[in-house]
């Protein structure tokens, strides 16, 4: 205990009613905001408004149209086969009322395609003529997000009325799933991240008060944190998602420290004195882990990911707004003696003391178990890939992953890869378009190529014959006849006189997948000087989130090390104690991301954020093992803080292993990873801090050889 934290305490608690009414007014209002929360999983949420290539994809959705189609999958229950004119009729009526849906731009089906284009055709029918597929798209714009959920619902709905079984596929169908899979998520996982809370609260207080004090002051910090989220404008994504569940997992450490160190005070002092006692104790231990951990994520503002830019940002606000909410709810509701928990030894204190002794005990043996993990770890990091996919983010049993799978044995690869032809003069030149139709015949051959689509193959042309062999003067009349029959198709297809946009058919693939995919079809174009390919659509986008996450990683843990370690200067005054907890804090993240590597499990766009997030959650032990303690050794005060403080931690570790495990449970699959793996980094932290940290200080540091005196601690 020291004088600057007995002041702060003392402070604290003759403010306390005026802390307590700001707090209440800050809720109200926090409250108010989050009432307007949305959800948004579109791609536009992990580029910056004015990332180049997400305008190079707004101006070719501007040419072109959306290519966020839907796929409509259709089937008959009474076994109607829609070859048939009974089913022909159907399909046509069928597409009537889709094009009558608002915000629907197109709609391509066995009724709206040529007889002549027989491959299209094909396309869109099944096998056994029992299934059908009509190709819905939908309008541009900047409401894209907000209207898709209801064209989506009018799009089941409509079909579902002419009784057929409807299946639909697509990306926008992805993003709707990601969206409901983060609101219902959410909900669900904040419900049982309280009711694990409380089960370990109550095993520990063993009163029902101190556990109901703290899941208020943690869930009115989760409260401040969504409402500054909605105020700020944002929408929650698949990874801001578990904003709520960390601040109030992560927030429960400064209550469990504040109320039993209150709790341990001498019983015959006032209760004033005890509290204020008791809170200057740990304010400046609470303040210097509050600091580091929200350093940990604003790691994450290195990002070149907005959503995990805004998952950094938030998460620090989160948890400093725990911090405030700690040190002025609990000393106020503990000027009732009732609000303390039990004071007796638990289970928790003889773990701590117990792992502490093997740690200053068995010196070399556990030097050389973590030298050994380190290797293991080392070698996972090696195996550990970067890859993102939509779709694989669902569980396999999810409708959307159900009813792409069916499209996909239905009528083959639906997912549309873009590119765009740019010619210097007259994109319809012959030589130009032989070059094109040569380019497309050979992508043909490729695994994940299933079919391909642009102006060239609606002149029908026979096998072996080129646009040449036509003629200039029939192309140039059959395009005219078009662009006057269906002015539509043309724009859908040609910009200008000079570009053509040339779509091929993919299954859904991982970023990887389709990285690889256009590298090779790129590969296999064989053009005259004149012509320029390039990329379009959403796949380049789609593919750069790869080498976001690689960056983001890189970039985040990095600041997140050099804030830390500086943190960590300035709050122990003592070069020793940081040299000290950097293997400490180091083993935990890379156990993590070994851990990773042999399993399997990549990063991708929400497991980049878990080095920085993990670093600023495991430093928070070693701050209150190592913290200065009256200029005495780092061995003697490893000793005293693991008697002392170490029962509270193994119970924060206990609440934040299993507060993290909840998140398993997500629907979303990276989130679930995200839980187990910060749920087994958190538990190897504490096994390091109490074992490796009094190890090392053992073998460099005899208790017996006293550090300089300190100055006034924390």
């Amino acid at each position: 205990m020291t004088c600057t934290g007995i002041q702060f305490a003392s402070a604290i608690w003759r403010a306390r009613f005026w802390l307590t009414g700001i707090v209440v007014l800050v809720t109200v209002i926090a409250a108010k905001q989050v009432a307007g929360l949305s959800v948004s999983n579109s791609l536009e949420i992990w580029y910056p408004e004015d990332d180049p290539e997400l305008l190079r994809y707004l101006e070719f959705q501007e040419n072109y149209g959306s290519d966020e189609i839907v796929v409509v999958a259709v089937s008959s229950r009474d076994g109607t086969d829609f070859r048939s004119d009974d089913g022909g009729y159907l399909i046509g009526d069928l597409t009537d009322s889709l094009l009558d849906i608002d915000n629907v731009a197109t709609v391509t089906s066995l009724v709206t395609v040529p007889e002549s284009l027989a491959n299209v055709r094909g396309r869109l029918l099944s096998a056994d003529g029992n299934t059908t597929a009509l190709v819905v798209q939908p309008m541009t714009g900047p409401e894209v997000e907000s209207r898709r959920k209801q064209l989506l619902f009018d799009i089941r709905q409509t079909a579902e009325r002419y009784t057929l079984d409807v299946h639909l596929g697509g990306y926008g169908v992805v993003f709707e799933g990601l969206n409901e899979a983060s609101t219902t998520g959410s909900a669900t996982l904040i419900l049982y991240a309280h009711l694990f809370m409380v089960a370990l609260l109550a095993l520990n207080f063993r009163r029902v008060l101190p556990v109901l004090l703290t899941l208020v002051t943690v869930g009115v910090a989760s409260l401040w944190t969504m409402g500054l989220y909605a105020a700020t404008g944002h929408q929650l994504n698949m990874v801001t998602m578990v904003l709520p569940t960390l601040v109030l997992v992560i927030g429960i450490a400064d209550c469990l420290h504040i109320l039993r160190s209150v709790a341990a005070q001498d019983a015959t002092l006032g209760q004033d004195k005890r509290v204020i006692g008791g809170l200057g104790a740990v304010i400046g231990p609470c303040f210097l882990t509050t600091v580091t951990t929200a350093a940990g994520f604003l790691g994450l503002s290195a990002s070149g990911l907005p959503a995990v830019q805004q998952l950094g940002w938030f998460g620090a606000g989160g948890i400093i707004a725990a911090f405030l909410c700690s040190m002025a709810l609990i000393p106020m509701a503990l000027g009732w003696r009732a609000m303390e928990p039990a004071g007796r030894q638990s289970l928790a204190d003889r773990t701590a003391r117990q792992l502490y002794g093997i740690g200053s005990r068995r010196v070399r043996l556990v030097i050389a178990t973590f030298l050994i993990l380190g290797v293991v770890a080392g070698y996972g990091i090696s195996q550990l890939s970067t890859d993102t996919s939509s779709i694989g983010y669902l569980k396999k049993t999810h409708l959307v992953r159900e009813d792409s799978d069916f499209i996909e044995r239905e009528f083959g690869a639906y997912v549309p890869v873009e590119f765009v032809v740019t010619a210097d003069e007259d994109i319809l030149r012959t030589d130009y378009l032989d070059a094109i139709w040569a380019w497309q015949q050979a992508s043909l051959d490729q695994a994940d190529v299933h079919w391909s689509w642009s102006l060239v193959s609606t002149f029908d042309l026979a096998p072996g014959e080129t646009p040449s062999l036509v003629g200039g003067e029939k192309l140039a009349r059959d395009f005219e006849r078009m662009r006057s029959f269906m002015p539509g198709t043309i724009k859908t297809m040609m910009k200008g006189n000079n570009e053509l946009r040339v779509s091929y058919g993919a299954p859904i693939l991982s970023s990887t997948g389709v990285e690889t995919l256009i590298t090779e079809l790129v590969g296999l174009a064989d053009f005259p000087a004149g012509l320029k390919l390039r990329p379009a659509g959403y796949a380049p986008l789609y593919t750069r989130i790869v080498d976001e996450i690689v960056m983001s990683q890189v970039r985040g843990f990095a600041l997140a090390v050099v804030l830390i370690v500086i943190l960590l200067g300035i709050g122990m005054r003592s070069g020793g104690r940081v040299l000290l907890a950097l293997p400490a804090n180091a083993i935990p993240v890379a156990l993590t991301l070994g851990l990773m590597g042999l399993t399997g499990i990549p990063l991708d766009v929400a497991s980049a954020t878990i080095a920085s997030v993990i670093l600023g959650l495991v430093v928070d032990d070693t701050v209150h093992l190592l913290r200065p303690s009256g200029g005495k050794s780092i061995s003697d005060s490893l000793h005293n803080a693991a008697h002392t403080t170490g029962g509270t931690l193994v119970m924060t570790t206990a609440i934040l292993a299993c507060g993290f495990l909840v998140l398993g449970l997500a629907e979303i699959r990276s989130i679930a990873w995200f839980g187990v793996l910060t749920s087994f980094a958190v538990v190897v932290a504490i096994l390091t801090d109490l074992m490796l940290l009094p190890a090392l200080a053992k073998l460099f540091s005899p208790s017996t050889a006293q550090e300089p005196s300190i100055s006034k601690s924390i």
